[in-house]
């Protein structure tokens, strides 16, 4: 536990000086800024698309967050062949792999705190109020991008950083449509055709399970144990990615 808690620290540090973290920041806070003139235009109530465009802007930063720093540091550590000397230190890769994780995971909570603070002190500023179904798609946000980050490093112990970078927005893409399969129409196509969306439907994550935007913007009640259920899923398909990097990163040749 101590060599994975020193390379999280390690990454931690390490992302916290990247300045693509800071204009990722910055991009977040722009959007959130410009949602309160939109909502000067826009038929629905001003907090109701500030928290539209408030929750969107953590879900786009974190996404961003994942692929640029995410695959760029495992990636450009192997490129630069900087991890070598980590690897060949009596620190097993597998607890390089799982530390680079953790670094990361803190890295995206810090950047989702200090969004969030902004865009709470916002939503006060227009008259509107904070409540436990806010912060619950706050909370699964950050759940669905630890899953993002796990596929971002799964991605780079397989492939070059581009590949890996392109993998991971396709792998979020598929993720956030995998509900809309249609497997009843797929039944027309063939047993075997159908078998094979259904295990791919299965295989990959169902992303939208952690989007209750619309239930928070619309106030629609959101069914019980689905939060609690939601997290529990994206901690472990999370943990199974990272369980596979590390599996592949310790057999790969250096």
């Amino acid at each position: 536990m101590r060599e994975i808690f020193l390379v999280a620290a390690n990454t931690f540090r390490e992302t916290i000086r990247n300045k693509v973290l800071y204009n990722i920041l910055i991009f977040a806070a722009i959007v959130i800024v410009l949602s309160i003139s939109f909502g000067e235009w826009s038929v629905f109530a001003r907090v109701q698309v500030m928290q539209d465009f408030g929750l969107a802007a953590m879900s786009i930063s974190g996404l961003l967050l994942a692929v640029f720093v995410g695959v760029g540091m495992l990636g450009a550590e192997v490129s630069s062949r900087t991890i070598y000397q980590m690897a060949v230190k009596p620190i097993s890769r597998a607890s390089i792999i799982v530390g680079k994780f953790l670094g990361l995971s803190l890295t995206l909570m810090l950047n989702f705190l200090l969004t969030a603070l902004f865009f709470t002190v916002s939503l006060l500023v227009i008259g509107g109020s904070v409540n436990a179904g806010l912060c619950a798609a706050v909370l699964l946000i950050w759940v669905q991008m630890l899953v993002i980050v796990a596929a971002a490093l799964f991605f780079s112990t397989i492939t070059n950083t581009t590949v890996a970078a392109m993998l991971t927005i396709g792998f979020y893409l598929i993720g956030m449509f995998n509900d809309l399969l249609d497997l009843d129409k797929a039944q027309q196509l063939g047993p075997l055709f159908a078998g094979l969306i259904k295990a791919v439907s299965m295989i990959l994550p169902n992303l939208a399970c952690f989007d209750i935007r619309s239930q928070v913007v619309y106030e629609i009640a959101i069914q019980n144990g689905f939060i609690a259920y939601s997290i529990l899923y994206g901690i472990f398909y999370a943990a199974m990615l990272v369980c596979a990097s590390a599996i592949i990163f310790s057999r790969k040749d250096l």
